[in-house]
């Protein structure tokens, strides 16, 4: 099991001119790459057969021809083709499925630097007790800030710039795989959610508010886009208001990712399985709605799911995304009846068989429960129901008032310090 810890480093001016420089020659070397496939794919692609079997020139070739490519690391050249390969390979791939994804598009200067290198012969070091950590190509040491500290060796790192010039390490080590999935779980850490663009997630007993990043900057986002746009190009204003720009940006970035991994982080600590639905957020971001803004602006349904995936997976928990075409919505939590006449404005409906009354994401939470432990017991994992009631008990202290994980969960959630953004 592979682990990715990312800190923040704060190269000096020759250190900086070292990493741009690398930048730089990455970004050449691999739209070289490009340009050369897309004119071979252009004369060949009739010929399939002398189109796969070609054979492109590697990193040795290009730095013999434009001799300062040898002045950076060569390993990072090399791992530039093997980008490369692979988004070649993906478009061939895309396209023998009848996916239209088009061509591997070329790297920009404007948009995040980095370039990824490996540890051979112990030249990626990384110092705790001075918090300094050692690059290939630079002879000097370069500080950064951070408390965590790990014994695994080092096997690549990816530098990085953001756009508004701020360096990080992303240092990849190798952990031992040594957990093991549960297999029993009791139904009560069993939790079971619907997506809502105005509360995030609902439950019978919860309701995750939508943080709304995006939206509360977004008058301040258009007018610096304005002011952007009304400077000059290479002018040194167009540049101030470009990094005032980029660094809002990433503001919004660094609070949604703060918000995600604490969250997720509660509900892998609270409960052993956490049911979601399966949601085709590409195609919600087609309509020009509240809906694309929340799912993949204010809080980024998908990075969402996929933190909370391996962050359960390190606990030996579970998370169940159970099929998009569930009609989680339409069908009663207490009789099963499906509603094929329900809208999507409708918030609240009576079923017509049992006449049960239903909140339409608190009832769409149940049957995803349902649904998703009919499919953990597919997968051989055993459900053990509580025998104790949820309530006051008495024993021999005294009254002693136990709650659901729910309960507990919402009291911890909002006990964390969260910032009040």
């Amino acid at each position: 099991m592979y682990r990715a810890i990312k800190i923040r480093i704060y190269p000096n001016k020759n250190q900086e001119e070292v990493l741009n420089k690398t930048f730089g020659c990455c970004r050449f070397i691999y739209n070289k790459m490009l340009e050369d496939r897309r004119k071979i794919y252009e004369e060949l692609k009739n010929d399939k057969v002398s189109l796969y079997a070609y054979n492109y020139k590697t990193e040795k070739e290009y730095k013999q021809k434009y001799p300062f490519l040898k002045e950076v690391d060569s390993k990072a050249l090399q791992s530039e083709w093997r980008h490369l390969k692979s988004a070649y390979d993906n478009f061939f791939r895309n396209v023998k499925k009848g996916i239209k994804k088009g061509f591997p598009q070329y790297k920009s200067k404007k948009s995040t630097q980095s370039y990824t290198t490996f540890n051979i012969n112990n030249n990626c070091k990384i110092d705790f007790d001075h918090k300094r950590l050692k690059l290939p190509k630079i002879s000097t040491w370069i500080s950064y800030r951070d408390e965590r500290l790990f014994d695994e060796r080092i096997k690549q790192m990816v530098i990085s710039k953001t756009q508004s010039g701020k360096y990080y390490v992303s240092i990849l080590i190798e952990l031992e795989n040594i957990i093991i999935p549960k297999k029993i779980l009791l139904d009560d850490k069993i939790i079971g959610f619907d997506m809502s663009t105005s509360k995030f997630l609902i439950t019978k007993d919860l309701e995750l508010s939508n943080p709304r990043f995006y939206r509360n900057e977004e008058s301040t986002l258009r007018r610096i886009h304005r002011e952007v746009s009304r400077k000059k190009e290479g002018l040194i204003n167009r540049k101030k208001a470009r990094l005032k720009l980029a660094r809002l940006y990433e503001k919004i970035y660094n609070r949604k990712k703060d918000w995600i991994h604490k969250i997720t982080g509660l509900l892998s600590e609270h409960f052993d399985c956490v049911i979601l639905e399966d949601l085709n957020i590409k195609g919600m971001q087609k309509f020009n709605s509240g809906i694309s803004k929340s799912v993949s602006l204010d809080f980024s349904w998908k990075k969402f799911t996929i933190i909370l995936k391996y962050k359960m997976e390190q606990k030996g928990k579970h998370l169940v995304l159970i099929d998009r075409y569930f009609p989680s919505s339409k069908l009663c939590s207490q009789c099963s009846f499906k509603n094929d006449e329900l809208r999507l404005s409708d918030r609240k409906w009576m079923c017509p068989e049992c006449n049960a009354h239903h909140d339409r994401d608190v009832n769409a939470s149940i049957n995803i429960k349902k649904e998703g432990v009919n499919i953990l017991k597919k997968n051989n994992i055993t459900i053990i129901h509580n025998d104790y009631a949820v309530g006051t008990t008495v024993n021999a202290f005294g009254e002693d008032v136990r709650l659901s994980m729910g309960e507990q969960f919402s009291m911890n959630y909002e006990s964390t310090t969260f910032r009040k953004w």
